[in-house]
């Protein structure tokens, strides 16, 4: 059986100025990460009771966005797992094709462009979301398969994203699907299981009915996020200072013309293989056992193909 130490092989592949950053902001360097990663390894030893993926690539996501402390990676890590099996109606043949009718509806948008921190920007549009074609499970599991999709950018995992809520066209049948427990549900998968570093959350176009809204969602946000807020109404200035307008559309004083993720869709759409592989992974089914033949792990427990690296 190979150890944990043997078991790490991870090469990064940053440019110098990204590993100056993330030496800078998440205390990592060549020894640093070595070390975490095989304690990381070694924590997840500790848990036979759910199928890890267990490559380099995967687990430094974690890692990352705990600033190398193995220990507060692997509880993320853990809970990465935990709200597979607990929210099934997300996570249930989690698949691109699942996800492409919310995409075509462009509700959700990435832009073609990181900000000036060179991290990834999201939009959510509430006025494209129709509540009688799509539920709040449904837009939770496209949000959370975009976010794993740009998860396998190097520089998305230190640099972070920016969302943008854009609260116009808000109604009452929104409130009515995003309600307490569909918020803390689509805020703990998001906030607190996705190995990822939300740096800032923009609202913009805000109605009268947006405080009722928010009072529904302020609760689950940590306090963390709540200091990134910032609410800007329908005044983009702000909002340039930290987002350039050549990102973002025209009715954000932006420039660009067309609000349309159709890229995006065939990226996802070209990374089914790699969802399929990875749902493989968490808490074993009734009839599944730890080590069964059709894993699609290697002999030490990795993952024996992973989220192919981004390069937009």
């Amino acid at each position: 059986m190979t150890t944990a130490a043997e078991r790490v092989k991870f090469r990064c592949p940053l440019s110098v100025t990204s590993q100056q950053k993330a030496k800078r902001e998440l205390n990592e360097d060549e020894t640093t990460r070595k070390e975490q990663l095989v304690k990381l390894q070694q924590l997840i030893d500790t848990r036979p009771d759910i199928k890890f993926r267990t490559d380099e690539d995967f687990l430094i996501r974690f890692l990352r966005a705990k600033k190398f402390d193995a220990d507060r990676a692997f509880k993320v890590l853990v809970h990465y797992y935990e709200v597979r099996r607990q929210y099934k109606d997300v996570f249930t043949d989690a698949l691109p094709s699942t996800v492409l009718p919310v995409l075509e509806a462009n509700i959700h948008f990435i832009t073609h462009g990181r900000d000036n921190e060179g991290r990834r920007v999201l939009i959510f549009k509430m006025e494209n979301w129709d509540v009688e074609k799509f539920g709040a499970s449904e837009l939770t599991r496209t949000a959370t398969m975009l976010l794993e999709m740009l998860l396998a950018e190097d520089e998305t995992q230190i640099n972070g994203i920016v969302v943008i809520g854009d609260a116009g066209g808000l109604n009452m049948g929104h409130i009515t699907k995003m309600g307490p427990s569909a918020s803390r549900k689509m805020l703990d998968i998001l906030q607190n299981a996705l190995p990822l570093r939300f740096k800032a959350m923009h609202f913009v176009n805000e109605p009268k009915l947006f405080d009722t809204a928010f009072a529904i969602f302020r609760p689950f946000l940590s306090e963390k996020l709540k200091k990134r807020l910032q609410f800007h109404g329908d005044e983009f200035g702000a909002l340039h200072n930290q987002v350039p307008s050549t990102l973002l559309p025209v009715e954000f004083g932006g420039a660009v013309q067309e609000y349309d993720n159709k890229e995006w869709r065939e990226i996802i759409k070209s990374m089914t293989e790699e969802f399929i592989e990875n749902n493989k992974y968490g808490f074993p089914k009734t009839a599944d056992t730890l080590g069964g033949k059709d894993q699609g792990a290697d002999a030490a427990g990795g993952l024996t193909g992973s989220f192919k690296k981004l390069d937009m």
